[in-house]
């Protein structure tokens, strides 16, 4: 019997109404000690992953299976899924042959691990080559592998945990760009080269959004009025793109994120706050939104993303008093605002109110000068933030450096993307730049031409 045949009696039995897709079981049959997945968003990699894994832990006595995460939430999510089938399959048994397959307990289970009472265990981790190293694993799985900072110190981390054993290693993701080591591994597959580091070939497995027939015409469509062109082509198409304008670089980005613990977000009125806050507000003009970004300066002069809220539709009263209750609660020492549009009537009532408010009316140069110190703070990484705040990582890597025919630059969002996260973050950052130099910000020249 196939081993994707044992896991589909597996769904069945747990009458979870799951039916296998042919390019899951492709993936479950492959026997390949080094196995990568290129693939859509939403096709249900997370699924394939918890499933396989729960399956060996049962197959294999005392085996050690990794799934490691690109942040703490993703792989406390991750592991909620490993939970879910676990907790349909209790009690149940399948006779096959000779051979009795069941699960009745666990010898112990915490929110990111569990062992069975054949020995094997499951270990969800967030990305902490350190961490990783106190390991000898069985299989080894990267969820979203792309999205991994320092990515290859990670390789070398898993490559000596699982070398004892010989174990396998499967990386998992949508492309982000032409980076790191996922797109190394998908690079080597798709040209049928070893990879000289691990002393053999990767096995591909590309999954396109219409080999799973649950992702219906009417999400392909909703989907396609969300994503932008850029997105479309890379969430969905599968592209590996260029950076070719890009002014923050996906490898910049991920320089300063926070992957390896829970990341101390602010709740205003629970969070003690101990240190400096500086805002950077955005108003939303026509289909853009509002948005609000705290920093927190630390000791070591680093500023924090400790807190992002986003408007969305809401009225411009609602918008006006949630900002007055932040600024109560979080005092900080500046507060940035957008005044342009319909920042104007926002700006001329809040600072009325609360002094440390300073309007930035946008011009070219202005614009120049906030978006080059927000550049310079992220190559010095000067500038921490989540993993997970997807929305703003993503407008990072968007915003575009553009030179005009006539030679001047612009420095914006693609056609048809947003960056209303990106500008919150730079008047935030600016906010404490011109605090702490009220001579204002010397722009550092950041391109040769």
């Amino acid at each position: 019997m196939r081993l994707s045949d044992l896991a589909q009696l597996i769904l069945d039995a747990s009458d979870s109404n799951v039916k296998l897709y042919d390019w899951q079981r492709r993936w479950i049959d492959d026997e390949s000690r080094f196995r990568v997945m290129l693939k859509s968003r939403a096709v249900g990699g997370s699924f394939l992953i918890s499933l396989e894994s729960f399956l060996w832990s049962l197959l294999k006595p005392n085996s050690v299976i990794l799934l490691l995460s690109f942040s703490m939430r993703q792989s406390l999510e991750l592991f909620r899924k490993v939970k879910e089938h676990i907790n349909k399959w209790k009690g149940i048994k399948i006779k096959l042959g000779d051979e009795t397959y069941s699960f009745t307990a666990t010898l112990s289970e915490t929110k990111t691990q569990v062992e069975f009472q054949n020995e094997s265990r499951i270990i969800s981790l967030p990305n902490n080559p350190d961490a990783i190293r106190g390991y000898r694993a069985d299989h080894v799985y990267l969820d979203e592998a792309a999205m991994f900072r320092n990515d290859f110190e990670l390789k070398t981390a898993v490559v000596f945990t699982t070398a004892a054993k010989e174990g396998r290693i499967s990386l998992i993701s949508t492309p982000k760009g032409k980076r790191g080591w996922f797109y190394e591994a998908y690079s080597l597959a798709k040209s049928g080269k070893a990879d000289e580091d691990l002393g053999g070939r990767w096995n591909l497995h590309e999954v396109h959004y219409s080999m799973a027939p649950h992702i219906r015409e009417s999400d392909i469509k909703a989907l396609k009025t969300i994503l932008t062109p850029i997105e479309w082509a890379q969430e969905m198409e599968m592209e590996f793109l260029d950076e070719l304008n890009a002014l923050f670089p996906y490898e910049m980005i991920m320089a300063c994120t926070i992957q390896d613990g829970p990341y101390p977000y602010i709740v205003p009125g629970k969070t003690r706050i101990e240190n400096p806050i500086y805002i950077g507000i955005d108003f939303g003009r026509y289909r853009d939104s509002t948005v609000i970004i705290a920093l927190e300066k630390m000791e070591d002069e680093t500023m924090r993303v400790a807190f992002i809220k986003e408007f969305f539709g809401e009225d411009m009263v609602t918008q006006r008093e949630y900002i007055s209750k932040l600024i109560d609660v979080l005092s900080p020492v500046q507060v940035m605002i957008d005044k342009t549009g319909l920042g104007i009537p926002m700006y001329d009532f809040l600072s009325r109110q609360y002094p440390n408010i300073e309007g930035v009316t946008f011009t070219a140069a202005r614009k120049e000068a906030m978006i080059l110190n927000l550049y310079n703070y992220m190559r010095a990484r000067r500038l921490i933030m989540p993993a997970d705040c997807e929305e703003l990582i993503r407008q990072l890597r968007q915003f575009q450096r553009i030179q005009t025919p006539s030679g001047s630059v612009k420095y914006e969002a693609p056609p048809n993307a947003h960056d209303d996260h990106v500008i919150a973050l730079a008047l935030a950052v600016y906010a404490a730049t011109q605090f702490q130099e009220k001579a204002g910000i010397e722009v550092e020249e950041v391109w040769k031409w």
